[in-house]
């Protein structure tokens, strides 16, 4: 009990220092980007037009970012989640040497079906149950991209988020065999959805190891605002092998809001690609 109790707590520490060295490192680059600024400012270059390393993107390139997860034996890419949890495609357009356009796009669909076939005394018990909800968010961002180097690329990122929740859709048919004949229950259950807002700062650099391909890191702040629910109806139809068929309705009103304000919970590293259009 002791040995996983330290465990536990070498993995907690594990962690905090890995996103302390992150927050560190990125410190630092914004520090010797400023720095670079001031110690350039009687430079002829600060009056010229600004003319990106050959390792940068280029004016009008598009490009495309992913987040890296796992260990250094086990890293993989993956699709960055919004702020409800859904997959999100990052496109990236270099709009000027100092200034990059962002844009996400999370569309989301759960379907969820499940048959079942039971036995109840004599009698055949069939269901067929499903649900349904759809929801998508856009997430506009801008980049404000300090002096770097050669390779490496700083910026400032300012986002934004709104994103709408579908209706919440189940149901159920229930069929129930017995020796007089099938008789049929049938559920429909309908609620509101909702939608969701936010925004986001926060800063990041790009490292480019070849031209066009750059690794990254971001870390910043936001605040997320979401509201869900709102009027639901149950109705269950019933038609028995004997008796009368019923209708049976319920209405009622149920709607949650939540505001989350926070720093992000872990640095995102990134994996970029920009291409020249």
């Amino acid at each position: 009990m002791m040995t996983k109790i330290n465990m536990k707590l070498e993995r907690l520490a594990a962690n905090r220092i890995m996103r302390s060295l992150a927050f560190t490192t990125l410190l630092l680059t914004f520090t010797m980007s400023l720095c670079g600024y001031g110690q350039n400012s009687t430079d002829t270059n600060i009056i010229e037009p600004y003319l990106a390393p050959k390792f940068l993107a280029s004016k009008g390139d598009l490009g495309a970012t992913a987040n890296l997860t796992g260990l250094i034996n086990n890293i993989s890419a993956s699709p960055r989640l919004d702020s409800r949890g859904a997959s999100s495609v990052i496109v990236r357009y270099v709009s000027s040497d100092l200034i990059t356009l962002r844009f996400g796009l999370a569309p989301s669909i759960i379907s969820v079906r499940q048959l079942s076939t039971d036995s109840v005394g004599k009698d055949l018990v069939e269901t067929d149950s499903s649900a349904r909800q759809a929801s998508i968010s856009f997430r506009p961002a801008i980049e404000f991209h300090l002096k770097g180097t050669e390779r490496l690329d700083p910026y400032i990122l300012l986002e934004g988020e709104v994103g709408t929740i579908g209706q919440f859709r189940a149901g159920s048919n229930t069929s129930i065999t017995d020796t007089t004949g099938v008789g049929t229950i049938n559920r429909t259950i309908t609620e509101d959805g909702g939608f969701n807002l936010g925004a986001h700062v926060g800063l990041g650099f790009n490292y480019f190891l070849v031209k066009r391909l750059a690794l990254g890191m971001e870390y910043g702040l936001g605040v997320n605002y979401m509201v869900t629910g709102g009027d639901r109806q149950e109705v269950i139809q019933s038609d028995p092998t004997s008796g009368v068929a019923k209708t049976t309705r319920v209405l009622s009103s149920s709607r949650s809001s939540m505001t989350n304000f926070g720093v992000d919970p872990m640095v995102q590293f990134t994996v970029s690609y920009f291409f020249d259009i």
